[in-house]
Formats: structure tokens, C-alpha cells, sequence
């Protein structure tokens, strides 16, 4: 009781029990918290295992191909050849020309595609592919075509690509025309966020080797890929001034 001018209150006093009680409940709820919590991260681990897992696979494929479709022999190698590497590693029949993509002796286009997905679907993994083209006419494999890509529009996007072809270029002083590298999209810091590399019948063994270099470890990469170095061969010294163009010293 409290008699403080001339009040009467009744003063509770929650017996031990009850605060007990209370207690239990408190530490429970939390434990239940941190087991959903618990749950949710290992529920989030094994899904980016089992993308990674997938991603693994697709890196296995793209490092298995590219050494088969570098070692095609422009003017050489045949359409029957062309169709042996699409069936190994999925490639299929693109445009040969508008609205057409049936697959002729007389002339072909056959594509084919690695990359990340889904595991590019984790915040902060970029997508990233290794696509290649195979262009075939009168029965004969006449030229290729290379890119290795990282997608994103930030200052990390990378692109390095290859034209290989078993024709003379039309212009060999013009840009793009003739053999050799380009730094392309160079930032200020002398970076070229684009590499391109064209390859011709007087290309030598060397510089072809090179050309086609690559580690694609990023295909499967969880981190690291924020750097040129992950997408261009090593071979290439890509780093120079910001104005860009052709290396110097490539023929």
C-alpha cells in the first residue's frame, strides 16, 4: 500500500514465476531469430554452390572448345568439321542473311555461346560469355569470330574480340582493315575497356596462338574479374597512352 497523500494504490510485484516466464519466452523468440537467420544463410550458400556448380560446367565446355575451334583451318577445314564442333558443344545455325537462318553447304553461320547464367543472377557477379562464330561458304570454313565479355555498365566492362579470316583485307592502312590489335574505348588512365585483334591468311602461327590465348576463368569466377587482365590474353600489351588505336610493333 502506499499512503502518500492520503492515496491508496496497489503496488503489483510480478511473483518469480512470471518473470521466469517472460524470460523463457524472451530467449526463445531470439534463438528463433537466429535459427531463421541461420537458415536463410545456408539456404543462400547452397544456392550459390549449386550456381557455381553450374557455372563450373559451363567453363569446363568453353575451355574444351576454344583450343578445337582455334585449331580450324581457315580455307581448310570443312563444312563437315564445322558441324562435328557444333554438335560436340551445342552450337547452332545463325543469320546467314535477313530472316534466314537455314544452315547450307553453300553457306553457314554457326554460333556458339558459354557463359555464367544464373549465376551472374548474384548481386555483384557480373554476366560474362565466351561467344564464337564459325562462317562457312561452298563448303569450306572461311573465317571466325571471338569475343570474351564481361557485361556491365560500369568502368569494369571489358571486351576483347577476334576476327579471323582466310581473305585478304580490303585496306591493309585503314582502321580495323588490316592485321594487328586495337586498344578501343580507352579510359583516362590508359586502359582500353575493348581489345580487338584481327587475324588474316598471312597472320603468322605466333601471333594466332596468341590471339586465342585465353584464361576464362571469369566464366565461373565468384571474384577478381574487375581487371583487363581477366579478359585479355597475356600476351598483348594492352596499357599505353588514353588516345588508343593500333599497338605498336603488330603487323
Amino acid at each position: 500500500m502506499n499512503y502518500r497523500r492520503g492515496t491508496i494504490r496497489r503496488i503489483v510485484v510480478p511473483s518469480a514465476a512470471t518473470i521466469g516466464v517472460e524470460g523463457s519466452t524472451t530467449r526463445r523468440t531470439g534463438r528463433s531469430v537466429i535459427g531463421i537467420v541461420f537458415a536463410l544463410l545456408v539456404s543462400c550458400l547452397i544456392t550459390i554452390a549449386i550456381l557455381h556448380a553450374l557455372a563450373l560446367r559451363q567453363r569446363e565446355q568453353a575451355r574444351a572448345f576454344l583450343p578445337q575451334f582455334a585449331a580450324l583451318k581457315l580455307g581448310e577445314s570443312t563444312f563437315g568439321d564445322a558441324q562435328q564442333l557444333a554438335r560436340q558443344f551445342g552450337g547452332i545455325p545463325w543469320y546467314v542473311a535477313e530472316a534466314d537462318m537455314r544452315c547450307r553447304f553453300q553457306k553457314c553461320s554457326l554460333v556458339f555461346k558459354f557463359e555464367n547464367m544464373p549465376l551472374s543472377y548474384v548481386p555483384f557477379i557480373h554476366h560474362t560469355e565466351l561467344f564464337g562464330e564459325i562462317l562457312v561458304e561452298d563448303g569450306i570454313v572461311v573465317s571466325r569470330q571471338l569475343e570474351y565479355e564481361r557485361n556491365t555498365r560500369s568502368d569494369y566492362y571489358f571486351r576483347y574480340l577476334v576476327f579471323d579470316s582466310a581473305a585478304l583485307p580490303e585496306n591493309e592502312h585503314g582502321y580495323g582493315k588490316g592485321y594487328g590489335t586495337w586498344r578501343l574505348k580507352v579510359d583516362s588512365q590508359g586502359t582500353p575497356h575493348a581489345l580487338l585483334v584481327r587475324l588474316g591468311p598471312q597472320s603468322s602461327v605466333a601471333d594466332r596462338t596468341k590471339a586465342y590465348s585465353l584464361d576464362l576463368s571469369c566464366l565461373a569466377r565468384l571474384f577478381g574479374c574487375g581487371v583487363p587482365s581477366a579478359y585479355y590474353p597475356r600476351g598483348i600489351p594492352y596499357s599505353g597512352s588514353s588516345a588508343g588505336g593500333r599497338i605498336p610493333d603488330e603487323r
